[in-house]
């Protein structure tokens, strides 16, 4: 029950004392998560750019990436922090595992039939997974309840 983990996290900070003016503590966690991430994608851009022979091509790519996802970043923020948290990570889980067996299969050799098109049946075989994988580990807790 996300609302309830909110609340009772939500009330735990509120008697910790909130913090006045702005929130170091808060702002560097955040940012140290979101440089780590930012940083991942700039590697693997990288990489895959200096595989190809495309360095300078890749560093551009990346830089205007970077460019891009502030800039929608800023623009989606309201939107998004209406999803709720779980939803977010659960989707988040599903690419990650998608784009991560495609590479790593593509990474020891393996040719997928269609190339990179192969990524969508892929994503949709790893979301109905989940999917079914959730549905069964929330069957004992509605039993028990």
């Amino acid at each position: 029950d996300e609302e309830a983990i909110f609340a009772r996290e939500r009330s735990a900070a509120l008697a910790a004392g909130e913090p006045q003016g702005f929130d170091a503590y808060g702002f560097t966690i955040s940012f140290k998560g979101v440089v780590l991430e930012g940083l991942e994608v700039v590697f693997l851009v990288l990489t895959f750019g200096a595989n190809e022979h495309r360095l300078p091509l890749a560093a551009t790519a990346a830089a205007a990436a970077v460019a891009l996802v502030v800039v929608v970043g800023i623009a989606v923020r309201g939107p998004l922090a209406q999803v709720p948290e779980n939803t977010m990570k659960f989707t988040v889980g599903v690419l990650i595992t998608t784009f991560g067996t495609f590479w790593g299969a593509e990474g020891a050799g393996a040719h997928w039939p269609g190339g990179d098109a192969a990524i969508l049946p892929l994503a949709a075989v790893v979301l109905l997974s989940a999917l079914g994988l959730v549905g069964l580990l929330r069957r004992p807790a509605a039993v028990a309840a």
